[in-house]
C-alpha cells in the first residue's frame, strides 16, 4: 500500500463508519481512531510533516474529509461532529467493489466545488459580514431556524407544526412572566418556575424556545448551563418535548462573549424578547416580511421594542436575525471603538450611522484580507482596543432578586473552620493562598520533603470544587512524561481483529479537564501536578506554555488544526521538592507564569504543624521535639525535614522505624560522599541525648 492508496481507503472508511452509526453521525476523533484500526498507518504516515505539525496520516485524513464535504458526501454539522449525506450513502454503495474509486470521484467533485465556492466567497466577502469561524457559522445556522420557524411561520422551533408563536400564547406568556411582580429574594430560575406555574404547555414551550434563542450565541453561560436553563422549563410541561439535535449541538458553540449584562440580567433580556414578540405579532404580514428580508427594517423594529435601552441585548437581536449585516460584535463600546479605528477603510463612503459604517468597513477589511475580519484576534484586536472608550455607564441594575450571576465563574469560597481543622493550618493563611490561586491561576507549592505540599494541594482543590462544583485531577511528572501523556497524542491501539496495530489519538488529563471546563465555565477545575520539576516542562507543555499566560487567545494544537483556548476556569497547583535544588533549573518563562508559595519547617504554617496535630491526637510521645531538634541540627536550609513523616500512628517502635527507613535515607543522600555518619548525627538516640542535655542546661540555669 502507498500513502495515497491508504488515504483513498480511509476516505471510503470515513463514510462507512458514519453509515454504520444509527444516526449517521460521528466525531472527528472517534472516526479517526476507528479507521486507523481498519487501515493502519504506514511508518511514513506516523511521521510529522514538520516540527509542531500533525502526523502525515492525520493531515491527509483532514484533507480527505474536506474533499468529502465539498463533494456533498459529508457535512460537518458541528465542530468535530460529522454526518453522512444521502449522496454519501449512494457513493458508498457505488464504490463497494472498488473503494478507492470513491475518493477519486470525491476529489473531482471537490475541485469543481472549490472553483464555484471561490467565486461565491469573493462575492460574499464583498457584500456581507461572513462568520469569523466554524463556531459562529454553527450559531448562524441554528439561529436561522428561529427566524424561519418562529418569526416567519409563527411555528414552534422545537416542534414544527405546533404553532407556539401565535398571538394567544404570546399574550399568555407575557401575563405569566413579564407582568408578574418580582419574587423578592429569589433567583432567576426560581422566579421563572413560579411565574410559569399556571401557564399552558404551549406557553412553557414558547418560553423554552425564547431562552434557547437568547443563550444560543453566548459564550457564557457554557453548554451545560445553557441546556439546563432550557430543560428546567421543558421539564415543567405536562408533556415534555426534546431539544432538536441541530439546536442542541449548537449549544456547544458560541459567537461572542456579551459580557456580564446579558447573562446576569437575564430577566430583562427575556422580558425584552417577550415585548418584542407582542409587537411582532401585531404587525401585518407584509411588515413582518419586510423586517425579515431587510436588515434595516429589522433594526427599526428592534429599536421600537419598549423597555430600557439595554443596547447589548438589542444588538444580539439584530445579530440573531441578520448576522450578515450586523456581525458578531455586540458590545456597544466595542462597536464604537472598531468603527472609530477603521473608518479610514471606507473614506468618503462613511455614513455617520454606526451600524452602516461597521458593516461597510468590515466588508472592506474582508476584501483586503480575502477572509473574515477577526476583530477579537491579533493583529486587529490590538489595533482597535487602543482606542476603546471607557466603559459606558451601565443601565440601572434590577433588584438583586432579578439578577442571575450564574454565568460568571463561581468565586472561591473562604477556607472555613472545617478545612482549617482538617489541615491544622490557620484560616487567614489558607485564605491568602486561595486568593493567590484565584488571582494568578497557576501556583507552585515548594519546600523540603515532608512539608505536605501534595496533601495541601489536593485539599485546596477538593475544597473549591466541592463547594462550587467542578472537578480536579492529579498527575505526576517524571523524566519520561511527555506532551502526548499530558495533553493529547497518538498511541498504539490494537485493531478490531485483535491483531493489527494502529495509532489512535488519545486525550490526556489536561485535555479532558479542559473539555469539562469549557462546557461548564461557571465551575472551577483544578489540575494538581505533583513533582512538576521532575518533568521536561518545555517538552510537556509545548505550545500550551503560551496559553498559561494568555488564557483568552487561541492556538493551533500539535495534533489538531482546530483552534484551542485554555479555559480561564482551570487552575494549576504544582508541587516541587527543593531538596535537589531543582527550582533553580526552571526556565524564566515557567517561573514568570507561576506564583511560588514556600512550605518550610522553619516558617509558618509548617513550623507548628506537627504540634497542632499532636494536640488533636491521643499520642504523648516526643516526636514533635525530635523533629525540632533534627531541623536545628541540619545546617542546610533546603535539606530540613517536614512533619508529614510523623503525622500518623507511630506507637511502639514506629518513630525509630520512620527515622531509619524514611528520614535518614534522605539525609544520607544529602551527605553523599562527604563523610557524615547520618545515624550518629541525626539518629533518634543522638537527638534524644541532645534534648536531654538541653533540658539539663535549662534546669541548671533556672536553679
Amino acid at each position: 500500500m502507498t500513502v495515497r492508496e491508504n488515504t483513498a481507503l480511509r476516505a471510503f472508511e470515513i463514510l462507512k463508519v458514519l453509515a454504520e452509526s444509527p444516526d449517521g453521525r460521528g466525531t472527528r476523533s472517534g472516526i479517526w481512531q476507528t479507521i486507523i484500526e481498519r487501515v493502519p498507518l504506514l511508518p511514513e504516515e506516523a511521521e510529522r510533516t514538520s516540527p509542531g505539525r500533525n502526523i502525515r496520516g492525520m493531515t491527509n485524513y483532514t484533507f480527505a474529509s474536506d474533499h468529502l464535504v465539498n463533494a456533498e458526501y459529508l457535512v460537518k454539522v458541528q465542530r468535530g461532529v460529522w454526518e453522512i449525506t444521502p449522496a454519501g450513502r449512494a457513493a458508498l454503495d457505488a464504490a463497494a467493489a472498488d473503494p478507492t474509486s470513491l475518493y477519486a470521484e470525491a476529489t473531482r467533485l471537490s475541485r469543481i466545488e472549490q472553483l464555484r465556492r471561490g467565486e461565491e466567497l469573493d462575492e460574499a466577502l464583498q457584500s456581507t459580514i461572513v462568520p469569523p469561524d466554524d463556531r459562529a457559522r454553527a450559531i448562524r445556522a441554528a439561529a436561522r431556524l428561529f427566524t424561519e420557524r418562529g418569526l416567519r411561520d409563527l411555528d414552534s422551533v422545537f416542534v414544527p407544526g405546533r404553532q407556539a408563536w401565535r398571538a394567544d400564547v404570546i399574550k399568555e406568556l407575557a401575563e405569566g412572566f413579564r407582568d408578574q411582580p418580582v419574587v423578592v429574594g429569589s433567583g432567576y430560575a426560581d422566579k421563572l418556575l413560579v411565574q410559569l406555574r399556571d401557564v399552558s404547555d404551549d406557553a412553557k414551550l414558547l418560553m423554552a424556545e425564547i431562552v434557547a434563542w437568547h443563550v444560543l450565541p453566548l459564550e457564557k453561560p457554557g453548554e451545560i448551563k445553557k441546556r439546563a436553563r432550557i430543560q428546567q422549563i421543558i421539564q415543567t410541561m405536562n408533556d415534555p418535548v426534546i431539544i432538536p439535535a441541530d439546536i442542541d449541538q449548537a449549544l456547544k458553540s458560541w459567537s461572542f462573549d456579551a459580557g456580564r449584562g446579558i447573562g446576569a440580567e437575564i430577566d430583562r433580556g427575556l422580558a425584552m424578547i417577550v415585548n418584542g414578540l407582542q409587537l411582532w405579532i401585531d404587525l401585518d404580514a407584509d411588515d413582518r416580511q419586510e423586517a425579515l428580508d431587510n436588515p434595516w427594517a429589522w433594526r427599526d423594529f428592534v429599536t421600537s421594542i419598549p423597555g430600557t435601552p439595554f443596547p447589548t441585548q438589542r444588538n444580539e437581536l439584530l445579530y440573531l436575525v441578520h448576522p450578515e449585516s450586523f456581525g458578531e460584535v455586540v458590545a456597544p463600546e466595542h462597536r464604537l471603538a472598531i468603527r472609530n479605528t477603521f473608518i479610514g477603510e471606507i473614506g468618503e463612503s462613511a455614513t455617520g450611522d454606526l451600524d452602516q459604517d461597521l458593516r461597510l468597513l468590515t466588508i472592506a477589511l474582508q476584501v483586503k484580507e480575502h477572509g473574515p475580519a477577526l476583530y477579537y484576534r491579533e493583529p486587529l484586536r490590538e489595533i482597535w482596543s487602543r482606542s476603546e472608550p471607557p466603559e459606558p455607564k451601565p443601565d440601572p441594575l434590577p433588584d438583586e432578586g432579578e439578577r442571575d450571576g450564574s454565568e460568571e465563574r463561581s468565586a472561591f469560597p473562604r477556607s472555613g473552620a472545617a478545612l482549617a481543622a482538617t489541615l491544622h493550618i490557620a484560616e487567614p493563611w489558607l485564605d491568602r493562598v486561595l486568593g493567590l490561586i484565584e488571582r494568578r491561576r497557576q501556583v507552585i507549592l515548594y519546600g523540603p520533603p515532608g512539608t505536605g505540599k501534595t496533601f495541601l494541594a489536593q485539599a485546596l482543590a477538593e475544597h473549591v470544587t466541592k463547594t462550587t462544583t467542578g472537578d480536579y485531577r492529579i498527575v505526576q511528572f517524571h523524566p519520561t512524561y511527555s506532551y502526548e501523556d499530558f495533553f493529547e497524542g497518538f498511541r498504539p491501539v490494537v485493531g478490531a481483529d485483535g491483531q493489527q496495530l494502529g495509532f489512535g489519538l488519545r486525550k490526556g488529563p489536561l485535555r479532558r479537564l479542559a473539555d469539562g471546563a469549557a462546557a461548564n465555565p461557571e465551575a472551577n477545575y483544578f489540575l494538581v501536578i505533583d513533582e512538576i520539576n521532575r518533568g521536561n516542562l518545555a517538552k510537556i507543555f509545548g505550545e500550551l506554555y503560551y496559553l498559561l499566560e494568555y488564557r483568552d487567545r487561541e492556538i493551533s494544537l500539535l495534533y489538531s488544526d482546530e483552534p484551542f483556548t485554555l479555559p480561564a476556569n482551570i487552575f494549576f497547583i504544582g508541587t516541587m521538592n527543593t531538596a535537589d535544588r531543582s527550582i533553580a533549573m526552571l526556565d524564566a518563562a515557567m517561573r514568570r507564569r507561576f506564583a511560588f508559595i514556600e512550605l518550610h519547617p522553619d516558617t509558618d504554617p509548617v513550623r507548628g504543624l506537627l504540634g497542632e496535630w499532636m494536640l488533636a491526637q491521643p499520642f504523648t510521645d516526643d516526636r514533635s521535639e525530635l523533629l525540632v531538634e533534627l531541623n536545628r541540627t541540619i545546617a542546610d536550609y533546603d535539606a530540613k525535614i517536614g512533619p508529614s513523616f510523623l503525622m500518623r500512628d507511630l506507637q511502639h517502635d514506629g518513630i525509630e522505624s520512620v527515622w531509619t527507613y524514611e528520614i535518614l535515607p534522605l539525609l544520607a543522600e544529602h551527605h553523599y560522599a562527604d563523610g557524615t555518619d547520618v545515624e550518629k548525627a541525626y539518629g533518634v538516640p543522638a537527638l534524644r541525648r541532645a534534648l536531654a542535655r538541653a533540658r539539663t542546661e535549662i534546669a541548671d540555669g533556672a536553679s
